[in-house]
């Protein structure tokens, strides 16, 4: 018998207690999870750092990575959420197209760091994906994900309010709330205004907070002078119609929607609007066609991810802008397709088809319809600028959070741990209690690596640009060896050249160091430096210049 002072019983005792401790911790892991995504939903849009040097893309950048590795860790550890049912394969297509492009990429260090200010890196790219399936694990309840489309519109009613101040204090720049972009801002306001007016329409206790938030972005649209934002908004809108309609009259309605967007598109063309913010529409057409030759010269894995700036300058048709060095195509899906190849836009496609399948076919639950107004506006925008973290990580985050809304058939044997559990019979045997405290550890062993992860990719950076907005590079580099700008601030002739190494996409780093070369005599590191800059851009003057004072050789 088991008496209460035999070993075994105290052995039981002690199991029983240590299984309740494990799941009251399990269960304030999942509290915790499941209001994560409403912590960056708020943060993504206002964060801000004066003091780094890139005070409003880098810390958005970190918050990305960092919210990718933590969330995925938290679902970890919380095993038992929804699943990613047909979007599983979708999203690892996905991920073997980044790892691809990364190992055919002309620049190993640019794609795993990501250029300076951009960060559109291998790790940034693999994060996107990392930000929506960690938002389908975690979020489990209505008013969690209610949360994150609140939280967001509160996030960029903010800094739509300091856009407006901006405006009103007629700063000598385009208002750009604290993001360092107008454009960017717009970004995120194509997607705010969907969600704020979906909430005002259907009312509630709320119903003028979320009309106010719709009036500030509406606003804030006007002061930052986007075409492309303002088009995703109206883009966004409208599809906010569509998706409340049934039948024939939704399909009748999204040509209506394609029709109303193929007009405002020959708008722009062919009234003032054209030439807005000295940028006109034909300047970026040029760059999809000589982006097109691009993406042509090496179309299945691309030329790595963010290496667009130190390719494209080989088949720029002509000089678009005075001083402008362009490192972008303006084009997500262009983009995608010069630095991944049409293997990774193909992905990256049925990743998003199946997306819009599914809000579709479940857009009247919950607020699934809002949240795929917010992606199409985000949609339309991206298609005349590029992919950029404070924006593109807020897309992904919202189409984690309509995914788990989305009716998900679970395929038989793909249950969740938790339901396994569930389904298991009351008293396992031993094998397979070894074989789940296995799988427990490992989970462990993994959430500690992304964590871990988190600090190399999101928080080394941010401690390296302090150093470097502080005028102390020697230390950034220790911290971020990869980054090219840092050793450029270096200066000196080994600073230089580990930053050409590193694949800077900046032509006047090239000057510089043809310079240095020159001062020691080694002219045909000199011109070979020359003749990089103008690679990068072949309009560029100054290396034009110097190779001209250096004569024939």
């Amino acid at each position: 018998m088991l008496g209460p002072d035999t070993p075994l019983h105290y052995t039981v005792q002690l199991r029983d207690r240590i299984s309740v401790k494990k799941n009251s911790v399990r269960r304030l892991l999942a509290l915790a999870g499941g209001w994560f995504p409403t912590f960056v939903a708020i943060a993504l849009p206002v964060t801000f750092f004066p003091f780094l040097s890139d005070s409003f893309i880098l810390p958005r950048a970190s918050i990305v990575i960092a919210a990718a590795c933590v969330g995925i860790g938290l679902a970890l550890l919380t095993s038992g959420g929804p699943r990613l049912g047909s979007l599983r394969w979708p999203l690892i297509a996905a991920a073997a197209a980044l790892l691809l492009a990364f190992a055919f990429s002309i620049s190993w260090p640019l794609s795993l760091a990501g250029s300076y200010t951009r960060y559109e890196s291998l790790p940034m790219r693999l994060a996107y994906l990392g930000l929506l399936a960690s938002a389908v694990w975690l979020l489990r309840t209505e008013v969690q994900r209610q949360a994150v489309v609140a939280g967001f519109v509160f996030g960029v009613s903010i800094v739509s309010l300091i856009a407006i101040g901006q405006a009103f204090a007629q700063v000598p720049f385009r208002p750009d709330g604290n993001l360092g972009n107008a454009n960017l801002l717009a970004g995120l306001v194509a997607m705010g205004i969907p969600l704020a007016v979906d909430r005002g329409v259907r009312g509630g206790l709320f119903v003028l907070a979320w009309w106010a938030a719709a009036l500030v972005m509406a606003a804030t649209m006007l002061v930052t002078t986007s075409r492309s934002g303002g088009l995703g908004a109206v883009a966004g809108v409208l599809a906010l119609g569509v998706l409340t309609l049934r039948g024939r009259p939704a399909i009748v309605a999204a040509g209506v929607w394609a029709g109303a967007m193929a007009t405002a598109f020959a708008l722009i063309q062919l009234t003032p609007l054209h030439g807005l913010n000295n940028d006109p529409a034909s300047l970026r057409l040029g760059l999809w066609q000589d982006g097109l030759r691009m993406v042509a010269a090496r179309p299945l894995t691309g030329w790595g991810e963010d290496t667009t700036g130190l390719a494209f300058g080989q088949f720029l048709s002509h000089d678009y802008a005075d001083f402008v060095t362009f490192d972008r195509i303006h084009s997500g899906p262009l983009d995608v397709a010069a630095t991944q190849g049409v293997l990774g836009l193909a992905a990256l496609s049925w990743v998003l088809f199946v997306l819009g399948r599914g809000a579709w076919a479940n857009r009247f639950t919950g607020n699934v319809g809002a949240l795929a107004a917010a992606l199409v506006g985000y949609t339309v925008w991206v298609s005349l600028n590029f992919d950029w973290a404070p924006a593109t990580g807020g897309f992904w985050l919202l189409a984690g959070t309509m995914w788990s809304q989305c009716t998900i058939p679970v395929p038989p044997g793909e249950q969740s741990v938790g339901e396994a559990r569930a389904s298991a019979p009351s008293s396992p045997g031993s094998a397979r209690r070894d074989r789940e405290r296995g799988k427990a550890a490992a989970r462990a062993v993994a959430a500690v690596a992304l964590a871990i992860a988190a600090i190399g990719l999101a928080a080394f950076p941010v401690l390296a640009d302090a150093w470097y907005y502080r005028g102390r590079p020697d230390l950034a580099v220790q911290v971020d060896p990869l980054q090219a700008q840092y050793h450029w601030s270096l200066g000196g002739i080994t600073g230089l050249r580990r930053a050409a190494d590193l694949g800077e996409t900046e032509p006047g780093l090239y000057v510089t160091l043809g310079d240095a070369e020159l001062r020691l005599g080694n002219r045909d590191r000199a011109r070979a430096a020359y003749r990089r800059a103008l690679q990068i851009d072949p309009y560029y003057g100054p290396a034009a210049q110097r190779l001209i004072d250096m004569g024939p050789g």
